[in-house]
């Protein structure tokens, strides 16, 4: 490790809390899917997006007529930890 990286270590540890993140939505039944899509479609799932939502909230928003509900993105948390509320939320 470079002494640059040990300077950073918030984005080493974002890094570890998305590898988490990544894990706890595979354990709750999501996938990780990628698409090419026209630049109209892109312009109308950003016209249509809720503040605070993902792609593929509001795309199963607006195919399903709503969204599945996810697992909290863990900010501040560790392994073997429940993750934090996401922000906003008010559990």
């Amino acid at each position: 490790m470079t002494t640059e990286q040990l300077k950073e270590p918030s984005r080493r540890y974002s890094a570890e809390l998305l590898e988490l993140h990544k894990v706890r939505m595979k354990n709750a039944g999501f996938c990780r899917m990628s698409a090419w899509v026209s630049d109209t479609l892109r312009d109308k799932l950003a016209e249509e997006r809720r503040q605070g939502e993902c792609t593929g909230r509001t795309l199963e928003r607006l195919l399903l007529g709503e969204a599945a509900k996810r697992p909290a993105f863990g900010y501040g948390s560790k392994e073997g930890q429940e993750p934090a509320p996401a922000r906003g939320d008010s559990r």
